[in-house]
């Protein structure tokens, strides 16, 4: 494994081990899309028992919510000190999901194993030598035919990006992120949804979009909202 990829899982291992509470809370985005209606959202809400991967679940905010929906949940993560962590607190929750080692571009399913993806503030992350669009590959793969992605995608605008290295393929080499975890490492980003919708189109259709501009308290975040099934 390239240094900046070891760099990553451990700078996030450590970042996750310290919150140390059982209650989470999911991501607005997310409760938004799988609980409200819109105009603009063109979205099958996920009926009980349906099998759904959350990538890069983290502290399990999203797991526990996913979960709460009587989902039958599936997740990966960087490393197995966060897998362990976020069973341990699905655990004492009363909630049990198929938690494993694995990475955008390296999903340890089988192929049409899904009806939904659920990829929070993740999907743009790129290991060393791999483009963004291996990670939308691996995702079609465990999906299954018609199943739906719901992402959330990183505008170039966005603090993140501040005095990043722009490369030639999309992705930005992180250099000023404050909280120390993606410094050196590789995030893709877009500048508006019709660069998302070319870009995701040889793997998925029927697009919806949403847009974030938040300030929070001089973090100026800035992130798109992508719903697609898979064509």
């Amino acid at each position: 494994m390239d240094d900046r990829n070891r760099k990553i899982d451990s700078s996030y291992e450590r970042y996750y081990a310290k919150n140390k509470a059982i209650k989470v809370y999911p991501t607005e985005f997310v409760v938004r899309t799988f609980l409200a209606n819109y105009p603009a959202l063109n979205f099958k809400k996920p009926a009980a028992g349906e099998r759904i991967l959350d990538v890069a679940f983290g502290d399990g905010r999203n797991t526990v919510f996913l979960c709460d929906q009587g989902l039958a949940v599936s997740g990966i993560e960087i490393t197995q000190a966060i897998v362990d962590q976020t069973s341990d607190r699905l655990a004492k929750l009363g909630h049990t999901a198929d938690l494993r080692i694995g990475r955008n571009s390296g999903i340890p399913f089988e192929s049409g194993s899904f009806d939904y993806i659920l990829a929070c503030h993740c999907c743009y992350y790129c290991d060393e030598g791999e483009p963004f669009a291996d990670n939308l590959t691996e995702y079609a793969r465990v999906l299954k035919k018609g199943g739906h992605l719901v992402a959330s995608v990183a505008c170039k605008s966005s603090y993140i990006f501040r005095d990043a290295v722009e490369l030639a393929d999309g992705s930005f080499v992180i250099s000023s992120d404050p909280y120390d975890n993606r410094n050196g490492y590789r995030l893709h980003a877009f500048s508006e949804t019709r660069e998302i919708e070319e870009y995701f189109s040889p793997w998925f259709a029927n697009f919806s979009f949403g847009f974030a501009d938040n300030n929070y308290y001089g973090i100026q975040e800035r992130v798109f909202w992508v719903v697609c099934r898979k064509s």
